[in-house]
């Protein structure tokens, strides 16, 4: 399981790649531009490793590949990587139940959505309402 810290980790490794080497990498910027910031995202990778148990050494070993696909030229595979990388560290970030919004709605409603989503359980009415036409039915009277 990923702390907080892990993921609070992830999500800033997941703005360096995004908002730093994609773009650059899409505008088609000289290699000046673009050893600094994929530079930034090897870091950050290599500090935040130990948080990430199962997807750091993934994402070293990415990080390495990145670096040589870098000094070979080859850019459509370092796009490539680094898209998988940032979809990689979006995952990590947002953790098993998305991180919550402060305005979306009543926050027992989320956990209940949540609690039903992670345990397989009916929404809340389902059961009460199947039991009363259950109850219709035992009756004689239609579903009409």
């Amino acid at each position: 399981m990923i702390t907080q810290a892990g993921r609070a980790a992830a999500w800033d490794t997941y703005q360096a790649l995004t908002e730093g080497l994609l773009p650059a990498l899409g505008n088609g910027d000289g290699g000046d531009v673009l050893n600094p910031r994929l530079g930034a995202v090897v870091i950050r990778i290599r500090r935040y490793a130990p948080m990430w148990p199962h997807d750091g050494p993934m994402l070293l070993a990415a990080a390495g590949s990145a670096v040589r696909l870098l000094r070979h030229g080859d850019r459509a595979a370092l796009t490539a990587l680094s898209q998988a990388m940032a979809a990689r560290l979006y995952v990590l970030a947002a953790g098993r139940c998305p991180l919550p919004h402060p305005g979306a709605g009543n926050q027992k409603t989320l956990w209940n959505k949540r609690f039903q989503l992670y345990t397989n359980q009916p929404p809340t009415g389902w059961l009460r309402n199947r039991r009363h036409g259950q109850a219709h039915h035992e009756k004689g009277i239609s579903d009409d």
